[in-house]
C-alpha cells in the first residue's frame, strides 16, 4: 500500500488536502479513541513524508521512504538524495567514491527552486535646479519582458506530465563504476528538459518562448521641493524571468546636474556668492541676480553702510519650495565677496583719494618709514 493510499488521497493531492485527510484519519485511528496503534503509526509516517516537499519528491521518484530504506545498516534514501553522500553507507570506501564522483552537494528537489524576487534596476535621472523648483513630469521608456498570459509562461497550450520523470523535472541516473558498484545521481530530465511537462501544442502567442517583450512607459511627477537624490520606486516593473518568482523594482534616482547654475542648494535654502567692488562695499550697490530657478531676476540692493568680506545678506522667501507645503519657501543667502578691481590694483590710490579715505577712517595711521620691502602684488 502506498503512502497516498494510507491517507486515502490521490498522488496529485495538494498539501491542504493531505493535511485534511491526515487530521480526519488520525482522529479515528488514535489509540486513545480505540484505534489501532500500528495503523496510527502508519498514518503519522505517511503524513511526515508527504507533508515535507523534499521527502515527497524523493518518494514520488523512488517509491521508497526512509523507513523502507533505513534498516540493515544500509544507506538512507533521503540522505542519498537530499544533498548527502550517496555512498555514505559504504564506510571508508563510500567516502572515497563520494569524493571521486561528486556525491556530496547534489540537491534533490525536482525542478530548481526560484529566487523569491528578482534584482532591482536603478536609473539616474539628471534634472536642473529649475526642475526641482517648479516640478516636472517625466517619462522613461524601456523594453519589458512579461510572461505570456495565454499559456501562463509555460510555452504550451496543451501538455502532459512527462513519463520519464513523472512530472518532477529530475531523474535518477545510474552508472556502473566498478563490478557490483553503481553511482546514482540526480540530473535534469532529458525528455522534458527539466520542465516536468511534455509539450503537445505550442503556444502561438509566444511561439513557445514563454515570454513576450513590449515597450513599457513609466510616468513620474517631480514634485516642487523634492530633494536632490530622491528615489522613485516602481514596484515589480522589472522584466519577468524564469529564475525569479516575481520581478524586481525599477528605481529612478533624481539627481541635480552640478553645472546648471551658480546657486548652491542646502535643504530648503539657496546660497549664492556675489562679488562687489571696494566702492560698492563702502557706498552701497544695486544688482540684478539672474538665473534664479523660478525664472525671474532677483533685485539686490544695499545702502546700509560698509560691508565686510563674507557678509551674508538674506533674501526672505527666495529659496526652494518647502515640499508638501504650498506657498512656503526657504531663503536665499547671498555671500558677499569684496573684489578689488584690476584698475585699482594697478593704479593704486591718488593723493586726493587717499585724503578722502583718511577723512572717512580717521583712526587709520600711516605705516612707519623704513627700508622698503622688495615685493610685488600677485596677479
Amino acid at each position: 500500500m502506498s503512502l497516498y493510499e494510507v491517507l486515502g488521497v490521490d498522488k496529485s493531492a495538494s498539501q491542504d488536502e493531505i493535511k485534511k485527510a491526515y487530521y480526519k484519519m488520525s482522529k479515528s485511528a488514535h489509540p486513545d479513541k480505540g484505534g489501532d496503534a500500528e495503523e496510527f503509526k502508519k498514518i503519522n509516517h505517511a503524513y511526515e513524508v508527504l507533508s515535507t516537499p523534499e521527502k515527497r519528491q524523493v518518494y514520488d521518484l523512488t517509491g521508497s521512504d526512509s523507513e523502507d530504506q533505513g534498516g540493515g545498516g544500509g544507506p538512507n534514501i533521503h540522505e542519498m538524495f537530499m544533498g548527502g553522500n550517496p555512498f555514505g553507507g559504504l564506510g571508508g570506501l563510500g567516502a572515497m567514491f563520494g569524493e571521486m564522483f561528486g556525491g556530496g552537494g547534489m540537491p534533490m528537489g525536482g525542478k530548481p527552486r526560484k529566487v523569491p524576487r528578482g534584482p532591482d534596476k536603478a536609473q539616474d535621472i539628471p534634472l536642473s535646479l529649475a526642475d526641482f523648483y517648479n516640478g516636472r513630469d517625466i517619462q522613461i521608456k524601456f523594453h519589458q519582458q512579461r510572461g505570456c498570459t495565454l499559456c501562463k509562461a509555460s510555452g504550451a497550450l496543451k501538455s502532459e506530465q512527462c513519463g520519464g520523470c513523472r512530472g518532477q523535472g529530475m531523474r535518477i541516473m545510474m552508472r556502473q563504476i566498478a563490478p557490483g558498484m553503481v553511482q546514482q545521481s540526480v540530473q535534469k530530465c532529458p525528455d522534458c528538459n527539466g520542465e516536468g511537462q511534455r509539450v503537445l501544442q505550442v503556444c502561438h502567442e509566444c511561439s513557445g518562448k514563454k515570454y513576450k517583450t513590449h515597450e513599457k512607459a513609466l510616468n513620474a511627477r517631480i514634485e516642487p521641493g523634492m530633494p536632490d537624490g530622491e528615489k522613485l520606486r516602481f514596484v515589480g516593473e522589472c522584466s519577468d524571468a524564469p529564475e525569479y518568482e516575481r520581478p524586481g523594482d525599477v528605481i529612478l534616482n533624481l539627481l541635480r546636474t552640478s553645472s546648471d547654475s551658480d546657486f548652491e542648494w542646502q535643504g530648503n535654502d539657496l546660497h549664492l556668492t556675489h562679488s562687489v567692488e571696494m566702492a560698492e562695499a563702502l557706498l552701497g550697490f544695486h544688482a540684478q541676480i539672474k538665473n534664479h530657478p523660478n525664472g525671474k531676476e532677483v533685485s539686490l540692493s544695499w545702502a546700509g553702510g560698509p560691508l565686510q568680506h563674507n557678509t551674508v545678506l538674506v533674501v526672505k522667501g527666495m529659496g526652494m519650495p518647502v515640499r508638501g507645503k504650498k506657498g512656503e519657501y526657504g531663503d536665499l543667502f547671498v555671500h558677499i565677496d569684496i573684489a578689488v578691481s584690476t584698475g585699482e590694483k594697478k593704479a593704486g590710490w591718488t593723493t586726493e583719494q587717499r585724503a578722502a579715505l583718511q577723512r572717512v577712517f580717521p583712526e587709520w595711521r600711516a605705516p612707519r618709514s623704513g627700508t622698503p620691502l622688495n615685493f610685488v602684488m600677485s596677479e
